[in-house]
């Protein structure tokens, strides 16, 4: 019996079928006109949790910030025109950190390009630098064969970006009108479920050759490190690699976004003050095993580019994060069955127990050091992170914007037992979007969620704002304020005094108050660490978005910074 249908809704409905079908569940929707097929599919289907997003930049951060935490894809749906370059900061950063997030951009019909029609631009793999793959699907067609090329190109796309080489992949829809399914347009006799795809997954197999060269280098050596940086581990890496450096004496380096930090306080393996002391020590390293990504320490990264160490990195596919450039060996294995392997081949040497005392050593000095830090009684960032780690409860997420909160965590967050759940962007290390994103890990967590931000970062993302409010998300703010780009007073250029302040830290002197209070949130500005405590606690207990704005000095925290490091380097 044939029946009268939509073309448009039709194929958007085929689609989403088959995403479903995949085990996708969420979606993040930006309003528009030409998306009208495919956001009336998804709201008609009650397979997928629904995100509604005005700000399509927003948009995209909150729903990588969904994908981190609950590690599947997510859907990016928008518009066509600009609203789709909108999506593109987002992407690089799911690109760079290989989160997979299946982007659909609605458009016109491709002969309307270059004609001066409405929102019309050319969005033929308009990704091209940071996307996975791309299909542009051309206007729907109801034949048979079409209809299965698209269900094809759903599952093979989507099962590259889930499988094969994690990301964001790129689907383009063209549609003209009519756009809403009641507007009839074809009468056909067949259903959406006559259309199946068998999945053909296979394992991809890796090319780990240059691990027995790893193993074997390991054997000869007298000195190992383990670099421990930013990347997606299961719930067993940890363990495993616990295992291994206290069975084997090898030191582990852990960088200031790796959870581990923050699992067993009393490990004295663990080295979480590395970038005070790297590059002070006398006895160095002659190899170096890197898991996961870059360190965010520049000291970390100048003493990679300098060493005579052999360096081993470590990556499940084949990325070889390593800005030094120098000469390190690629290893294209899982974390887990890299180290698995060494502990299956007996790996460690009597000789290395004293060169990890030599490290633990260094790690107990400048950890006792960082009293100058612990005892300032002024309002500086780098006392912030200690402070707010000490009240905040046991499985707590955390997510640490760029600039420096992340710099002066990863120098200054010591170690505890505390199972918190590190979050950062690394990928391309922006500021943009830093609110959407850590408000998609705190929707999709039953844990509470905190973020470190400074104001120019939470100055670029107010529209979040309105998400906290609209889907009560009470993810709790430590915001540092020091009026600008502070980050600028660390570097060279703030010799350039006749400039700085106009062209680097732009301070932009905003009333944050008032425009917390505007989108429903709770706010305060303690001006003591003791009210600080105080607000910090009661707030934790708040079921409403909340922000604490701690204004800082930073010259004053520069300072401090720069007090710590001079002491550390007369006794290293």
């Amino acid at each position: 019996m044939k029946k009268y249908i939509n073309r448009n809704f039709f194929w958007a409905d085929l689609f989403i079928e088959q995403l479903s079908k995949l085990g996708i569940k969420h979606v993040c929707i930006s309003p528009g006109s030409r998306n009208t097929p495919l956001t009336l599919a998804f709201a008609q289907n009650k397979k997928f949790k629904k995100f509604i997003h005005v700000d399509e930049r927003s948009s995209g951060f909150f729903a990588l910030g969904i994908a981190k935490r609950i590690k599947k894809p997510v859907v990016l749906l928008t518009t066509s025109g600009t609203a789709v370059a909108e999506l593109y900061p987002s992407i690089i950063e799911a690109y760079n950190q290989r989160i997979p997030l299946i982007v659909c951009t609605a458009d016109r019909p491709a002969y309307l390009r270059e004609t001066g029609a409405n929102q019309t631009i050319n969005q033929n793999n308009i990704f091209k630098n940071h996307i996975r793959e791309f299909w542009d699907f051309g206007l729907p067609n109801l034949n048979k064969k079409n209809l299965m090329s698209l269900v094809n190109k759903t599952n093979v796309l989507c099962e590259t970006s889930i499988f094969f080489n994690p990301g964001p992949i790129h689907f383009n829809f063209p549609f003209k009108k009519p756009l809403e399914p009641t507007t009839f347009s074809d009468k056909i006799s067949f259903q959406l479920n006559d259309f199946k795809y068998i999945p053909k997954l296979s394992v991809r197999k890796k090319n780990d050759n240059n691990l027995p060269k790893l193993i074997t280098k390991l054997k000869n050596v007298s000195r190992p490190l383990i670099h421990l940086g930013w990347g997606i581990y299961n719930k067993n890496m940890y363990s495993s690699i616990l295992e291994l450096c206290k069975k084997s004496y090898i030191p582990i380096l852990v960088d200031g976004t790796s959870d581990l930090r923050f699992i067993n306080k009393n490990n004295k393996i663990i080295i979480t003050n590395h970038s005070s002391f790297i590059n002070h020590i006398a006895e160095e390293p002659d190899l170096i095993i890197q898991f996961g990504n870059a360190p965010t320490s520049q000291q970390m990264l100048k003493y990679l580019e300098h060493t005579n160490a052999s360096k081993f990195l470590i990556n499940e596919h084949g990325d070889v994060k390593d800005p030094s450039r120098n000469k390190g060996m690629l290893v294209h294995a899982s974390s887990n069955f890299l180290i698995e392997q060494l502990i299956k081949n007996d790996i460690g040497l009597s000789e290395w127990k004293k060169w990890s005392g030599y490290i633990i050593s260094k790690d107990r000095i400048c950890e006792k050091e960082k009293l100058v830090i612990d005892k300032s009684n002024f309002i500086a960032e780098p006392k912030i992170i200690n402070e707010f780690l000490d009240i905040i409860p046991n499985n707590s997420n955390i997510f640490i914007s760029n600039s420096l909160p992340i710099r002066d965590f990863d120098f200054f967050a010591s170690k505890r037992k505390k199972n918190f759940k590190i979050f950062v962007n690394r990928g391309a290390s922006g500021i943009d979007g830093i609110i959407s994103t850590a408000s998609g890990i705190a929707i999709e967590s039953k844990n509470p969620t905190f973020l470190l931000i400074g104001d120019l970062s939470f100055y670029h993302n107010l529209s979040a704002l309105s998400t906290l409010k609209e889907l009560n998300i009470p993810i709790k703010i430590l915001l540092a304020n020091n009026n600008g780009g502070g980050i600028f007073n660390m570097l060279q250029v703030k010799e350039s005094k006749e400039h700085f302040k106009e062209y680097f830290t732009t301070p932009q002197d905003l009333n944050f108050s008032k425009i917390v209070k505007a989108f429903g949130g709770k706010y305060a500005n303690p001006k003591s660490w003791k009210n600080f405590r105080k607000y910090l606690k009661q707030f934790i207990e708040d079921p409403t978005f909340s922000v604490i704005e701690l204004k800082t000095n930073a010259e004053k925290s520069r300072e401090l910074r720069k007090k710590y490091w001079e002491r550390l380097s007369t006794i290293i």
